[in-house]
């Protein structure tokens, strides 16, 4: 399996494993319904901004922390993966970074597909 590797702006270098086509496709429907197509189709061009508006938009705080906090522990911190229990202590109170890796998780699983042209031209406020 293929993965992704990037830099955060803090410096810290994350890895983000590929998911199986049967997860991906479950994982974009959820965080679609929790988010909004369109917010999900900008933070995957690691729009930080859009991550901060959905989060604050979102009409279901328990399941959006949900999501979220699924997304982002799927990527892994100094070959270690990110758990709810150790996201506090890697992260402190920057929930800034939390969305950092929120954007690259999608945009790494979900980029490709969102880029065909395909999204933009059946998305609702097209």
């Amino acid at each position: 399996m293929s993965g992704y590797s990037a830099m955060l702006k803090s410096g810290k270098e994350i890895y983000i494993p590929k998911w199986p086509i049967n997860t991906s496709v479950q994982n974009l429907t959820h965080v679609s319904n929790a988010f909004g197509t369109e917010a999900v189709i900008n933070i995957a061009t690691l729009n930080i901004p859009a991550v901060i508006v959905a989060i604050m938009s979102s009409t279901d705080p328990r399941l959006s922390t949900k999501i979220l906090m699924d997304f982002v522990c799927e990527a892994r911190i100094d070959s270690s993966k990110i758990l709810p229990t150790n996201i506090d202590s890697l992260f402190g109170d920057s929930l800034v970074e939390v969305a950092e890796i929120f954007a690259h998780v999608l945009h790494y699983q979900y980029s490709d597909f969102f880029e065909s042209g395909l999204v933009k031209e059946v998305s609702p406020s097209s």
